[in-house]
């Protein structure tokens, strides 16, 4: 069985690119890119770059938005409820990441969910 490696930085490259043709702005571009990467990277192919034409599809068809950014509709100092605006999984998920992780830095705990996209994060200090 022959191996073929190609390195890590020309897949992100490769898939920024994809996505930035179908009309995919480019921070939201390399977001994907770099889950997609690292969930093969980790094994979980089903994750991975299997998924780059459901998400050009998703793109062209306009399943998923191009335009725009995820928005805080309501938060305390733990908590947030985000409207992912219908953008990419990784995109929204980022962000709620993101934000999670600030307010459990800043109180102790960040619970953070998103309607638009789906996404529920927990973060914890």
């Amino acid at each position: 069985m022959s191996r073929c490696l190609v390195d890590q930085r020309k897949v992100v490259s490769f898939i920024e690119r994809c996505m930035v043709a179908v009309g995919t702005k480019s921070n939201h571009a390399r977001s994907l890119a770099e889950v997609l990467v690292e969930g093969d990277r980790r094994g979980h192919y089903s994750h991975g770059l299997n998924r780059m034409d459901m998400y050009v599809k998703d793109i062209q068809l306009g399943v998923c938005a191009k335009e725009g950014e995820p928005a805080v509709e309501k938060e305390t100092v733990a908590t947030a409820l985000v409207d992912g605006k219908n953008l990419l999984g990784p995109v929204v998920g980022k962000f709620c990441m993101d934000l999670a992780i600030k307010k459990a830095q800043d109180v102790g705990i960040g619970w953070v969910v998103a309607h638009g996209k789906l996404a529920f994060l927990f973060a914890a200090k």
